[in-house]
């Protein structure tokens, strides 16, 4: 993390806090303590305030990593993070005032760094989480609101998939189709891309390239982090040949993709060769969860064995 740098960070009167969550009758008792009392100095009410501060200061200063609990301090009082500390030759010697002695766990400094609550770098993309500050990379690894990426050449719009749907769809006019699953609809065989997304605006691009032997296609789930593939696509394309009927069907894993580089190239899914092609030829495509067809799979097999 760069030095000197500054950030808002949002911190709770320590104690009314931790008491309110974590025992309402600790908070009960010592109310009634201090009826009984009443020269017994009272407790603040806990209230979030803001406060800036230089957040290299909850870094840990050997390996400026976040400081979590556990924490260390020498007998002077400086800091370090848990894995450092079990690295340190012994005797153990400080690593800022060479001081030989043992390192004990710094509980107030646990509960400061505990309380300061941080907002996920994703705020302007819509994520509304508040975490501790050594919990905030670890929320940004998952966290859904992360951006994804329009891949129209000098764009250049970032947001979360729901804000991009709607950028897709206003901005650039593509075609949309919403999605159920398990069931088919029919897409035209054109050039460029047709956007599809489901009831909860899970997002799906279908591009369409041509090529000097035909078309080929393919489907991306669009989501912040790319993960094992969680859907397929069965794709079927029908068309008349010296008087007979034809059909050629595949299914295949939609892979995610951020956007980040554009529309992935080198991996389509399906083709449909050029002399089999109509100016009004259509696809027929349907979507599914990928643990279903696995549920399918599976009974399948067990009704064979």
């Amino acid at each position: 993390m760069p030095k000197n740098t500054i950030g808002q960070v949002f911190v709770s009167n320590l104690p009314g806090r931790h008491n309110l969550e974590m025992s309402d009758s600790n908070s009960k008792k010592r109310s009634g303590e201090s009826q009984q009392d009443e020269g017994t100095p009272k407790r603040k009410n806990g209230a979030a305030t803001s406060v800036t501060v230089e957040l290299e200061v909850l870094d840990c200063p050997v390996c400026y990593d976040p400081l979590r609990p556990p924490i260390f301090q020498c007998a002077v009082g400086h800091l370090i993070c848990s894995s450092c500390c079990g690295k340190l030759p012994k005797p153990k010697k400080c690593h800022h005032c060479s001081s030989k002695s043992d390192y004990n766990r710094c509980y107030g400094i646990e509960k400061i760094v505990g309380s300061i609550q941080v907002p996920c770098s994703n705020t302007k993309y819509g994520c509304s989480v508040k975490t501790s500050y050594y919990e905030k990379e670890d929320h940004e690894a998952t966290c859904p609101h992360m951006p994804c990426f329009c891949p129209e050449p000098g764009c250049g719009f970032a947001g979360s998939t729901r804000m991009l749907l709607d950028h897709f769809i206003i901005e650039h006019r593509w075609p949309s189709t919403k999605v159920k699953y398990g069931w088919s609809f029919n897409a035209d065989i054109q050039d460029g891309v047709h956007v599809l997304s489901d009831d909860e605006d899970r997002l799906f691009l279908l591009n369409v390239a041509s090529e000097t032997f035909g078309c080929v296609i393919s489907v991306f789930c669009v989501e912040p982090h790319v993960t094992e593939p969680k859907y397929r696509c069965a794709m079927s394309f029908s068309f008349w040949k010296n008087n007979l009927f034809n059909t050629q069907t595949s299914e295949f894993e939609v892979p995610s993709s951020t956007l980040s580089n554009g529309i992935p190239q080198n991996s389509f899914l399906f083709i449909v060769p050029k002399f089999y092609l109509e100016e009004d030829s259509k696809i027929c495509v349907t979507m599914k969860k990928a643990s279903a067809c696995s549920l399918i799979r599976s009974s399948e097999m067990d009704q064979r064995s």
